[in-house]
């Protein structure tokens, strides 16, 4: 319920707030069924602020996400995932780094296309695909930043899900383990809806850079205690 009320308050979260815990419990809760509830999540966010999408640079961003996913599968398939959760989690440290110079990356074509293909790699190989998206929009309004992460991430939901399916890691516990977390996700997107104008603009882009910073070290915190 919390992470998906940080998800619809900022407009990306949900992993960075459950994995840890999740995965803890039982590592079958991740990613299939975290990526489940978050596309259920997404579509809720990206009707109500329907009207901020900007449609071409998101479909451009999807379109890079089909490769990184593709690249996701294969290497779950064949190499240890330990590897890929350090290199992501680096990558990401050090774009924070970066935005913290005031080094601002504009959103255009070549820099969705290079965030779209990080975020559908790291989404698929571990459920936390936000951070390249978000650090490329965070100078920009609030409900622009929530409309287009989250219908970035509903599509690029289903093509993470549709690649793990194909590759065998849905199974009938995925499907279980979803249908526990609705309930608590609609509460979430509810109580996010109600808090969400009480994130100032100013504390748009802090919040985007602490849980992107939060994800990179969760990433490297699973890799230390797997």
């Amino acid at each position: 319920m919390i992470s998906s009320m940080v998800q619809t308050a900022i407009g990306f979260g949900l992993a960075l707030v459950a994995v840890p815990f999740l995965i803890l419990i039982d590592p079958q809760m991740v990613p299939a069924p975290i990526v489940m509830i978050a596309f259920v999540q997404l579509l809720l966010s990206a009707w109500v602020h329907r009207a901020d999408i900007q449609w071409r640079p998101i479909a451009i961003a999807t379109l890079a996400r089909i490769p990184g996913t593709a690249l996701a599968v294969w290497l779950m398939s064949v190499t240890d995932i330990e590897g890929i959760k350090i290199l992501i989690a680096c990558s990401v440290f050090a774009a924070v780094a970066i935005s913290l110079l005031n080094i601002q990356a504009e959103p255009n074509t070549k820099n969705h296309i290079i965030a779209g293909f990080f975020s559908g790699l790291g989404g698929t190989a571990t459920a936390i695909g936000g951070p390249p998206m978000a650090l490329l929009y965070q100078h920009q309004q609030g409900d622009f930043v929530r409309a287009n992460l989250s219908s970035f991430f509903a599509i690029g939901s289903l093509i993470s899900l549709a690649g793990m399916a194909m590759g065998g890691f849905v199974t009938s516990q995925s499907w279980i383990y979803f249908l526990y977390f609705l309930p608590a996700t609609l509460i979430g997107v509810w109580l996010g809806m109600k808090v969400k104008h009480l994130l100032k603009p100013a504390l748009m882009r802090p919040a985007i850079l602490i849980l992107c910073s939060g994800s990179a070290a969760v990433l490297l915190l699973q890799t230390l205690l797997s």
